[in-house]
């Protein structure tokens, strides 16, 4: 599909015509998004670009003669396209209701201005793209709440202290001295009886058969070795257990399940929708022939959605190599029918062989196709 965006013939600034040739869908109810090369990033409402994916609605497409179909554009859609660097491509996608689904490279016309190149606000009266949403009137304020009023408590009234006279001291008992006595001569006894405790118990021990306590020590120190061996058999056991049979291992192996396929490869083709997969596919670092394989791979499962913008995302990028393998899948001398390309076109292959000529100005394959096209 061919795109082009070229201003209005009365010059207005941040206005413009979007010229589509070869869109198969219908001309009403669809949607439009945009997305730039640079960062990858799709246009917002509001002028603003985000990663995440977004759709303006399309009323109607009408006729502009040369079998080619237009569309009036504000400065919702002029300014952002302007602003980035001249070095930046635009990729633009149409959906109908019914699904069907094109996408082509906006050319822009050198002729284009901005809304700012007018020194005032534009109409956007004009726009079937997007509509400026209704103000909504300014709610009243409300109406402020009368404060109310709370008195003061009153002070508690002063109870004068009570004076309480100090209780006198009694006297101390007489008795005191001798009662330190005779706690000191019980201390003493018990000091005493203990002390003989003690020595009566060791004249005890010391008579016991020496025979009898190398005995007890010669079991304690069989019973240690006998409780550090069971020991070392129970970690040896273990460590035996822990170590998996070759046959364990194996079967633990085919009972994993398998992981997600990689990023931009065939097999994740049917496990990631369109985006996605896309994305994955931008962010992955593939020479020009493993990408080449994933795009056939899509295009021959008709995934023809990923083909195409793998197929525009790339060239847009600067890779000579997709772009002239894009421009053979319109070209009338490579051409082959299938679900995503069913049929040739001279001046989308053109197009395409221009891109190459801008990568690659000495291209000469580009640049012979290009010229016998162009005849």
């Amino acid at each position: 599909m061919r795109v082009e965006l070229r201003p209005l013939e009365s010059g207005t600034p941040g206005e413009g015509r979007l010229l589509l040739k070869g869109w198969k869908g219908e001309t009403a109810s669809l949607q439009l998004s945009i997305q730039e090369s640079q960062d990858q990033q799709f246009l917002h409402p509001g002028k603003t670009w985000s990663t995440k994916a977004h759709t303006f609605e399309l009323a109607s497409l009408e006729e502009a003669g040369d079998q080619r179909l237009q569309v009036l554009l504000d400065s919702t859609i002029i300014d952002p396209l302007l602003e980035l660097p001249g070095s930046t491509q635009y990729l633009l996608t149409l959906q109908d209701a019914q699904g069907i689904k094109d996408q082509g490279v906006i050319k822009l016309s050198r002729d284009l201005m901005p809304s700012s190149a007018s020194g005032s606000t534009p109409s956007t009266g004009g726009s079937s793209v997007l509509h400026s949403p209704s103000v909504a009137e300014k709610a009243p304020e409300p109406t402020p709440e009368p404060e109310i009023k709370v008195d003061a408590e009153p002070e508690p009234a002063q109870v004068p202290e009570v004076e309480v006279p100090p209780v006198p001291a009694s006297k101390a008992s007489k008795r005191g001295p001798l009662l330190f006595i005779l706690l000191g001569l019980l201390l003493l006894a018990a000091v005493a009886l203990g002390a003989w405790y003690w020595f009566s118990n060791n004249a005890d021990n010391s008579g016991a058969d020496p025979v009898e306590q190398e005995n007890v020590e010669e079991e304690e120190t069989n019973g240690a070795e006998e409780s550090t061996l069971t020991e070392e058999n129970i970690e040896v056991g273990n460590e035996d257990a822990d170590v998996p049979s070759e046959e364990n291992t194996e079967d633990v192996i085919a009972a994993t399940p398998p992981g997600p396929a990689p990023a931009c490869s065939i097999e994740a083709l049917e496990e990631q929708d369109e985006l996605a997969f896309v994305q994955g596919c931008s962010q992955a670092e593939l020479t020009p022939e493993a990408l080449l394989s994933v795009i056939e791979a899509a295009r021959d499962a008709e995934h023809c959605g990923i083909a195409r913008r793998l197929y525009a995302n790339r060239a847009i990028a600067g890779d000579a190599n997709i772009a002239l393998a894009y421009a053979r899948e319109y070209d009338p001398a490579y051409h082959q029918t299938s679900t995503c390309f069913t049929e040739a076109d001279a001046e989308t292959a053109s197009y395409w062989y221009q891109i190459v000529l801008d990568i690659e100005p000495d291209n000469s394959e580009a640049q012979a196709r290009f010229e016998e096209l162009g005849e």
